[in-house]
């Protein structure tokens, strides 16, 4: 998210300590350590956190992917990526955070009802890998598939990600405040 869009959501923030129940442990422990601020809206049915996007660095490629609540805590738990998601797409940039954003406000549409957008940063040089394995373009952003019906990049990824070469930070979580719902 552009960072005057971010200031301007923080600016039309409304408390929401009483929703704080909601949240599950790992979030409300991003929120409380402040690596995740509320930008919840009046009249919101929702809980939104959020932080912006990391500053590239030398040699590594940010890709963000939406993602539901099982795969999220799979990996706050495991530090890497289950394999459970058919294509398990990671979307490459700022135009991968605006496509990963749509799973979360409706445009876009998936079984697996993502909660939750996580930012990578990888090694640049593993991401035009894994483009030259799968990639594909939607909605104006590159996409790369590492699920056992895309490019199959999921054992290449975790395993940078157990080195330590490829890290990731939960940038944007939205959690409904209807009791129903979680």
């Amino acid at each position: 998210m552009a960072e005057s869009n971010f200031q301007n959501a923080l600016s039309k923030a409304v408390p929401i300590n009483g929703w704080l129940k909601r949240l599950l442990p790992h979030e409300r422990e991003l929120y409380e350590s402040g690596q995740l601020q509320n930008i919840t809206h009046h009249g919101s049915s929702s809980i939104w956190l959020e932080a912006p996007s990391s500053l590239p660095q030398p040699e590594k490629t940010l890709v963000y992917r939406p993602m539901g609540d099982t795969e999220v805590i799979y990996l706050v738990e495991h530090g890497e990526l289950p394999a459970t998601q058919s294509y398990q797409a990671i979307i490459e940039d700022e135009n991968g955070r605006l496509y990963s954003n749509k799973y979360l406000t409706g445009p876009k549409y998936v079984a697996t009802h993502p909660t939750t957008i996580v930012e990578f940063c990888a090694p640049t040089e593993l991401i035009e890998a894994l483009k030259k394995i799968q990639m594909k373009v939607e909605d104006g952003a590159l996409s790369m598939g590492l699920g056992h019906k895309a490019g199959k990049g999921l054992p290449l990824f975790n395993e940078s990600m157990r080195k330590g070469d490829t890290t990731f930070r939960i940038v944007k979580i939205k959690r409904s405040k209807d009791k129903q719902k979680q």
